[in-house]
């Protein structure tokens, strides 16, 4: 019996943990029943939202992050996402997922929000966000989701995530032909069509901005230290590196302490690249396979799990090659189980939290060129050591030197090639 099936015959007695994301009891309900169409409606319909998903990415972070210390970039990272939360609550929105990195997510059930109010709150988000040094573009989409987890899931808020990762630009705003049916004729006027947009099989369009309005003019943030931790944006860090993080700048001592919170550690980063399902809760039951698979590697080493969901996962190791060797043996299990994964290792300074309600994050430049060498280089299926990390004098596998430019930033190192 190959491990997927294993994995997959003793769901009952699966962690949750071991799980990641994704409710396990969910996943035992799919595989005890027919697996079609009527099944995954009748397993998905409590967790059904309708409503608006709202996406966002900055512009122009990597030339942030080659100008100053990570510390003030994280800082500057945090305060358009203070903005879009804070004016997105205000009219019932709720933050999902974890908002790591530079992007962030909010969803507005059709039932309590309408298109023209979300739109003049965004476009005045925006307007205030211009004031700062990172501006952001956002996506809008209205469609039916399903609210599991933390997580917004379907294939409406993944092509909505591809929008605003991959075609925003700093300080516009592109929506859906969903949300353009429900505009004002006020509205409908500053919209651009977006023909590099038609493969994704919606229409969409450009509210670029000098044509925002605002409706917000004297928005004024909150004083944070009075907020309780469920009032802030969902953190990738506790509350308390938070306020830390708000007095940057402007208290020495507690920046020296910040600083005293640095790591030398290697990061691996996994990226694994599931088959394509047509159903949903397929796609979900392969990534909570993997993200125990994932987990079951893992406890053979001594490598710290920062966080896995089935789709991308994060340890960190002090050994150069004890992090080899398990990015090696999770590199071979992963593949004999019929998936791609792109491993990205590299060392550095990282700053590692524990979070509020549990669980860890990471931030750093380490963890940032790992995931660029896993995502971006076009070989989906690899081992990717940045020459930070060395190879043990008597490694056996053969490998090839690679390099790569992103964003202004050269990356080398080798590829092993005979995994």
């Amino acid at each position: 019996m190959d491990l997927k099936r294993k994995i997959i015959t003793s769901l009952a007695d699966l962690r949750q943990d071991y799980a990641g994301t994704v409710p396990v009891d969910i996943i035992k309900k799919w595989v005890d029943s027919k697996k079609n169409d009527q099944s995954q409606e009748d397993v998905l319909r409590p967790y059904e939202k309708t409503g608006y998903l709202v996406s966002t990415d900055s512009a122009g972070l990597s030339r942030l992050t080659a100008e100053r210390p990570l510390l003030e970039v994280m800082k500057i990272v945090s305060e358009p996402k203070e903005i879009i939360f804070e004016m997105g609550k205000k009219i019932g929105g709720r933050g999902v997922g974890i908002w790591a990195a530079d992007n962030s997510e909010m969803f507005y059930d059709h039932k309590d929000v309408d298109a023209v109010t979300l739109l003049n709150t965004m476009a005045s988000a925006q307007k205030v966000i211009h004031q700062g040094l990172l501006q952001v573009g956002m996506g809008i989409h209205k469609a039916t989701f399903w609210g599991i987890g933390l997580n917004m899931f379907g294939k409406e808020a993944e092509l909505l995530e591809a929008v605003a990762e991959d075609f925003t630009a700093g300080k516009e705003i592109i929506i859906s032909e969903s949300v353009k049916k429900e505009l004002s004729e006020d509205w409908l006027e500053k919209l651009t069509y977006r023909e590099d947009l038609k493969e994704f099989e919606r229409a969409f369009y450009t509210l670029n901005y000098n044509d925002l309005g605002s409706a917000f003019e004297s928005f004024i943030l909150p004083d944070f230290s009075k907020l309780e931790k469920n009032q802030l944006y969902p953190l990738p860090f506790n509350r308390q590196f938070f306020l830390m993080l708000k007095q940057m700048g402007v208290n020495r001592d507690v920046e020296l302490a910040l600083q005293n919170l640095y790591q030398n550690k290697i990061v691996i980063l996994v990226k694994v690249y599931h088959r394509e399902e047509k159903l949903l809760l397929d796609q979900l039951t392969d990534w909570v396979v993997v993200n125990a698979i994932i987990h079951e590697v893992a406890d053979k080493y001594n490598v710290e799990l920062i966080k896995s969901n089935g789709d991308l996962g994060i340890f960190v190791a002090d050994g150069d090659s004890e992090a080899i060797e398990f990015a090696e043996d999770l590199f071979d299990t992963l593949n004999r189980g019929n998936d791609q994964v792109a491993i990205g290792i590299c060392r550095g300074d990282v700053l590692i939290f524990d979070l509020d309600d549990g669980g860890k994050d990471i931030a750093g430049g380490a963890v940032n060129v790992a995931s660029k060498i896993s995502e971006d280089i076009p070989d989906k299926n690899a081992l990717y050591i940045e020459k930070s990390v060395k190879l043990p004098i008597n490694h056996h596998h053969k490998y090839t030197e690679f390099s790569m430019e992103k964003s202004n930033v050269l990356i080398e190192g080798v590829c092993l090639c005979d995994l």
